[in-house]
């Protein structure tokens, strides 16, 4: 017998494409890592990694707790 495998929320990642001035800016969390972007984008993108690595640890979960259509829901419900 064979189990279904489920899909599960590895980690987040937040990429950022604006960079002009030719710094490289990396940021590593336990659930997530934010990449490259111009100060203003990096640091949003930080932001709204934080926010949801919050509101996982506030449910007592973590993220590979949650199915791809739950991670979702949660991310619809902050934004």
């Amino acid at each position: 017998m064979s189990e279904a495998v489920q899909s599960r929320v590895a980690g987040l990642l937040g990429v950022g494409f604006d960079t002009k001035d030719g710094h490289v800016r990396i940021t590593q969390a336990d659930q997530y890592r934010v990449l490259m972007g111009s100060g203003e984008t990096h640091e949003a993108l930080q932001t709204i990694c934080r926010r949801i690595e919050e509101s996982v640890q506030a449910a007592g979960r973590t993220l590979s707790d949650y199915s791809p259509e739950e991670f979702m829901e949660l991310v619809q419900e902050l934004y």
